[in-house]
């Protein structure tokens, strides 16, 4: 798979961030290096209003598959997010033995 060809500079990104779910992104994100967040948030960060234009121009039935990558992409953000800027690490701190999961959530399949 690919993503739309003015997003292309970003396929390097798909293999391991274009996860099926919020418990699969945030799986991704807790078995990453600190390096490899920090690289996928730095790459994607200065595109976000590109994507959302790209995205938003678009009805969602009439996304193709590179388009529902690049959507997924997006959610992977905001998951990399918090620990790139708030948290600094992975996990979230002093969150003991807390767990996440996402029992329902939209799918961009």
């Amino acid at each position: 798979m690919t993503l739309p060809s003015q997003f292309s500079d970003l396929n390097g990104f798909l293999e391991k961030w274009d996860q099926p779910d919020t418990n699969a992104r945030y799986a991704v994100r807790l078995s990453s290096t600190m390096e490899e967040l920090r690289e996928f948030y730095g790459a994607m960060l200065p595109r976000v209003e590109e994507i959302k234009t790209h995205l938003d121009g678009k009805n969602f039935a009439d996304y193709n598959d590179a388009d529902k990558s690049l959507g997924r992409l997006m959610f992977a953000v905001g998951i990399v997010g918090p620990a790139v800027d708030i948290f600094h690490q992975q996990e979230v701190p002093d969150s003991g033995a807390t767990s996440f999961f996402v029992v329902d959530e939209p799918h961009l399949n």
